[in-house]
């Protein structure tokens, strides 16, 4: 077996006096990890949000792990800033409930990729929320327990802007009904 490529760049084998091109699904880098090989983001992040039922928040902010050991250098991590990666947002805020229950809402953003090689560098914008909103079910309020997340891929360098987010619940009793979404948006600055 011989292997080449052809005009257009195709890698071809060569078996028993035949040609045949073949798609090379692994051409690209084999050890790919965004936050070494993609371009920096020298820069904090700062998260806000709002949307339905958000109210008043506690806010916590979290910079990314830099190194999992006492020496970088000994293990396959990239040694980076931090905030420069990812980073992490926690917010808890009143639920719809009459006890001292809280929603949680957490906001994370990391270094991706979006088809495993260098051209595809983007950011990860993730929202998870976790707790009970109120709704309207057949004219009346009710309560929905609300446990979902939703992402969305950013490919500018700079991660700033303001992004849409909708998480759904099964709401209506026994919660095996449509979906109801609540609306969010989250802005990274």
């Amino acid at each position: 077996m011989t292997l080449g490529r052809t005009s257009s760049g195709a890698i071809k084998i060569k078996t028993d006096g035949g040609l045949r091109a073949v798609n090379c699904a692994c051409c690209g880098p084999q050890d790919f990890q965004p936050c070494r090989d993609c371009p920096p983001f020298l820069g904090n992040f700062n998260f806000s949000l709002s949307g339905d039922q958000v109210g008043s928040l506690t806010e916590f902010q979290y910079p990314s792990i830099v190194c999992p050991s006492d020496n970088c250098n000994l293990v396959p991590f990239p040694n980076i800033s931090p905030r420069t990666c990812s980073d992490s947002w926690d917010a808890f805020g009143p639920s719809a409930l009459p006890d001292p229950s809280y929603i949680l809402y957490v906001i994370q953003i990391a270094r991706a990729s979006t088809n495993g090689e260098l051209s595809g560098c983007c950011w990860t914008l993730t929202l998870a929320v976790q707790g009970y909103f109120e709704f309207e079910f057949m004219g009346f309020p009710d309560i929905c327990g609300v446990n979902g997340s939703d992402s969305i891929n950013i490919t500018s360098l700079n991660p700033a802007g303001s992004y849409p987010f909708t998480i759904s619940a099964a709401c209506v009793p026994p919660f095996m009904g449509p979906p109801t979404d609540f609306n969010f948006t989250v802005t990274v600055s």
